[in-house]
């Protein structure tokens, strides 16, 4: 089995968010959650390839098998890509728990279909507050009426809208009751964002202890999220859009996010950098 490391939404090592890919032959979802563990990456995928444009790809955190991931999806077919299993300027399929979604890759730039887009329930901003240590009052948006409210592409996440930048850097989550809260609501975790920035449409940070990862410095499926609920919301623009995460973790992530207006699609892309490649026993 060969294995690689790969940071993925970043032209640069130790960049973006890194992810373990494996491509097999033959193993079991036993042996694919405990190296998940042992590698303890926010998630490594497990692609077994179908057909000469199908592939398999399971994705496991070091805790349990979640249905889609976006940064783990780009690095998969950068690792196809050195593997000369896929090649340039072609669109792919990839079969998930949530059905087959194509992907798109082009001059080593990776787009991929999301799931369906959906709305969920809404959240107070006091009882998101507290899991912040935050004043309720810094929830929200300064020039839009936005409320927390959950949104899926594949997954489930709260989106939680922090008026400026300096709010969203002093966030102080409490991790165990995060866990319960998201837990209860079975959510994934929760997408705290911010329009309040000039260098994309909006600057995010993700926390998703229920599976094992406190903060995340790039989470694709939350951003198709996110893409969506601003769409609801009337504040996504046309054409494709640029999403900044991981800057406070010193792992700065771009992530692109493309919604077709006619099929209400939602597409992520982004680049990703080969850091180890090696063999499995």
């Amino acid at each position: 089995m060969i294995y690689y490391v790969i940071d993925a939404f970043t032209t640069q090592q130790f960049g973006g968010n890194p992810a373990g890919v494996v491509i097999y032959e033959q193993t079991d979802e036993a042996f694919m959650q405990k190296f998940a563990a042992e590698v303890r990456f926010s998630e490594t995928a497990f692609i077994k390839q179908l057909d000469k444009k199908t592939f398999d790809i399971k994705f496991f955190t070091p805790t349990t098998q979640v249905d889609l991931c976006g940064h783990a999806t780009i690095a998969s077919f950068k690792a196809l890509l050195h593997a000369q299993l896929i090649e340039q300027n072609h669109t792919y399929y990839m079969k998930t728990t949530t059905g087959t979604l194509p992907v798109d890759v082009q001059d080593s730039f990776i787009m991929m279909e999301q799931g369906e887009p959906k709305l969920g329930k809404t959240f107070g901003n006091e009882e998101l507050a507290k899991l912040f240590h935050i004043d309720e009052h810094v929830i929200g948006c300064r020039h839009a009426h936005l409320v927390p409210q959950a949104s899926s592409t594949g997954l489930w996440d709260i989106m939680l809208p922090i008026k400026t930048k300096e709010a969203l850097y002093a966030l102080q989550p409490d991790f165990a009751a995060i866990k319960t809260f998201t837990e209860a609501h079975d959510v994934a975790g929760i997408h705290a964002f911010t329009l309040d920035t000039v260098d994309g449409l909006a600057e995010s940070r993700n926390f998703c202890p229920r599976y094992g990862i406190d903060e995340e410095a790039a989470t694709g499926t939350s951003t198709g999220a996110l893409t969506y609920y601003l769409y609801k919301n009337e504040l996504l623009p046309t054409g494709t859009h640029t999403f900044l995460q991981g800057h406070g973790m010193d792992r700065p992530s771009t992530i692109m996010t493309r919604m077709e207006p006619d099929t209400q699609k939602i597409l992520v892309g982004g680049q990703a950098v080969i850091l180890v490649k090696g063999e499995l026993f």
